[in-house]
């Protein structure tokens, strides 16, 4: 256990004003899904500047992990605190898609006032990163020994986006891509804390992800000059006949999210359907019957439960419909609850207290039913719990979060890393 005079070194690297320029920073540089080579290579710059050793791990060419190390005797454990570089939105016109109106692009930009940080991305979660980076540089530099390394790994593709259909470049790899490369390209510990959002609980359990593509076909061709009688548009119409599945989803959808919530220690995983998207026709002939439809399905997953198991429920269902259709399940990401990782919470419950002087808030429904790169390590027998800030939205795609908040989450990583990499191997 390290001392008190020990933690006053470390916490004394640590202010508010670097917690919120470092995130200011951070999201000045854009870095939509596919885009975080720029944002990585400021990253790895900065550790270099602060005597962090530092590993770039390329993805491709306009993609990277930023991975800083603080090397350890080599005797004791090791801890990785991961975060993702990347945004929900990508702060171009794409997000069009999504939005009905979009802010400007100088809301966008990072922004310090009133006790806050502003930008697109200042909650998720380049706050996160920012805290852990400036942990990190406390550590080096309060000269406190450690037996194990404690890692920094800045990640690129955590947001939710699966490649499908023509959307294919790295613009789309997002779930998971920089984790997977980032652990199996060398980079590994006995132990791990991903700083993705939580409210500054502590989360061990989270839900999978099933993503699914279901088609209808119609009999393209000209739907004027004959009659409902002659022509049923429910017979030739690809767009009618999803109106039929979407409704039998639907159906199915509400009995799923209430028979698989899935209690865990933490309490209850909330699962989630969702139908995100539906394209059909072709907008520029709409006097056509349209001979395709596709429809797009979302299925957050309790632990222990299969992609395959929500693959076969929603064949049941819509075969039951009497309409054709085929079926392709194009994301499939398990959820877990973290196993071995009792010594961790206790650690990181710890460095909390002696921080704020009380026990971390409670985990919610929201932070806890989510996937994120914390499913990663657990898959790979890596026990890992969330710990992470908060924040929440400023404008349309701009985000907000208190300075405080970004401070008091350096505080807790740096104490727990320095715990955690004393402790014997």
């Amino acid at each position: 256990m390290i001392n008190e005079k020990d933690k006053a070194k470390i916490l004394q690297g640590i202010s508010q004003d670097e917690c919120a320029e470092l995130t200011k920073q951070l999201c000045d540089i854009p870095s939509p899904t596919g885009s975080e080579r720029e944002i990585g290579d400021f990253i790895l710059n900065w550790y270099s500047r602060h005597g962090i050793k530092s590993i770039r791990q390329e993805i491709d060419p306009n993609r990277i992990n930023a991975v800083g190390v603080i090397e350890g005797r080599g005797d004791g454990a090791s801890v990785q605190i991961n975060g993702h570089m990347d945004t929900s939105f990508t702060g171009t016109e794409e997000d069009r898609m999504f939005c009905a109106e979009l802010d400007p692009v100088s809301e966008l930009r990072g922004t310090v006032r009133d006790g806050k940080v502003f930008g697109l991305g200042a909650s998720n979660m380049k706050s996160g990163v920012a805290a852990f980076m400036v942990a990190g540089k406390a550590l080096k530099e309060s000269g406190v020994e450690l037996k194990g390394d404690c890692i920094l790994a800045a990640v690129a593709g955590e947001i939710s986006r699966t490649p499908i259909g023509p959307y294919q470049s790295g613009s789309y790899r997002g779930e998971g891509t920089g984790t997977r490369h980032l652990l199996t390209h060398g980079i590994q510990s006995d132990y791990a804390i991903c700083a993705d959002r939580s409210g500054h609980s502590i989360v061990w359990a989270q839900n999978g992800v099933t993503q699914i593509r279901i088609r209808t076909f119609g009999n393209p061709h000209a739907a004027w000059g004959v009659t409902r009688e002659q022509e049923p548009p429910a017979e030739n119409n690809a767009v009618l006949k999803m109106f039929k599945l979407v409704q039998a989803i639907d159906a199915w959808a509400a009995d799923f999210e209430k028979r698989c919530v899935y209690q865990s220690a933490i309490g209850p995983l909330i699962p989630k359907v969702n139908i995100g998207a539906i394209e059909g026709g072709a907008p520029f002939r709409p006097n056509y019957f349209p001979g395709v439809c596709s429809l797009y399905v979302d299925v957050r997953t309790p632990p222990e439960l299969r992609p395959v198991q929500v693959q076969r429920e929603l064949r049941k269902i819509l075969s039951a419909t009497g309409v054709e259709y085929d079926m392709e399940m194009y994301a499939s990401l398990m959820g877990y609850e973290a196993k071995g990782v009792e010594p961790l919470i206790e650690v990181v419950k710890q460095a909390y207290h002696n921080v704020c002087g009380k026990e971390p808030p409670p985990a919610n429904t929201f932070r806890a039913s989510i996937w994120t790169d914390t499913n990663i390590y657990n898959e790979m027998g890596i026990p890992t719990l969330k710990f992470g800030l908060g924040g929440k939205r400023h404008a349309i795609r701009s985000e907000q979060i208190d300075v405080e908040e970004i401070y008091v989450g350096a505080q807790v990583f740096a104490l727990a890393a320095a715990e955690i990499c004393n402790w014997e191997k």
